[in-house]
């Protein structure tokens, strides 16, 4: 690293892993565009062939050709909107076996997440409603809000996927909502009154927590969004209205 910050060149091995890079990003943005030509408006002075042998040779490019390959990408990735390199690469894993798509690709190993989540959170629930197994009734409403933030996490994934827009880089953001999905349909079981108008604190059969509360749990998960985008707006109106105060003081 010490090295680097002082200007070390670049060694033999480092240009061509970039040049490889480079180039691979460059083929797959071109033959997406090109197999979507249908759908995708290409600059008429495109040249997919020249595209990709400048992306070949960018290392040994003249600074003209390098400023016009860059420009080219640039007009590139405009016109396939959130497609990108990163994201075709990411979600080109047919023909590579089950196991690789699974467990070495970065969609693959975070839908197995996803999958084994949705199963922990439906039998957390499923345990719920047996009389013969002790299981919390707080514990209920945290799986139902799981439950349902996996869903939605997993539609979303799914139209990204379909779409080829699907990003990595996107992940920890998506994982911050499951967290925010779970505590946001868990909170009922903080607010007394509400489990109360929702059936107490089990159901009429005595077998775990009541439908309304799980349902609304489930429902807090799934549009956790629309739940932080209220709060948001009443600390907004909040904070305007002591701003206002201090005005009038």
């Amino acid at each position: 690293m010490e090295h680097r910050r002082q200007g070390r060149p670049q060694t033999d091995e480092e240009t061509k892993r970039e040049k490889l890079v480079l180039a691979q990003n460059a083929w797959h943005l071109a033959r997406f565009a090109v197999e979507h030509n249908n759908q995708i408006q290409l600059p008429e002075d495109f040249d997919a062939g020249t595209f990709l042998k400048r992306a070949e040779d960018y290392p040994n490019l003249p600074d003209k050709d390098k400023i016009h390959f860059v420009n080219e990408y640039a007009r590139l990735e405009k016109v396939t909107g959130n497609v990108t390199a990163r994201t075709l690469s990411a979600t080109r894993i047919h023909g590579r076996g089950f196991m690789h798509a699974a467990f070495r690709t970065s969609v693959g190993q975070y839908l197995v997440f996803l999958g084994l989540l949705t199963l922990l959170f439906t039998a957390l629930l499923f345990l719920n409603r047996l009389d013969w197994i002790y299981s919390p009734d707080h514990v209920a409403p945290f799986a139902a809000a799981g439950l349902g933030t996996c869903i939605f996490l997993l539609r979303v994934t799914q139209k990204c996927l379909t779409r080829r827009e699907f990003d990595p880089a996107y992940i920890p953001s998506q994982l911050i909502r499951l967290v925010l999905g779970i505590l946001a349909g868990g909170s009922i079981v903080l607010l007394p009154g509400l489990r109360d108008y929702l059936g107490g604190a089990a159901d009429a059969a005595g077998t775990g927590a009541a439908a309304g509360q799980l349902l609304l749990a489930f429902i807090l998960g799934y549009a956790v969004d629309v739940f932080y985008s209220i709060l948001d707006n009443i600390g907004g109106k909040v904070e305007d209205l002591r701003s206002f105060e201090r005005r009038q003081q």
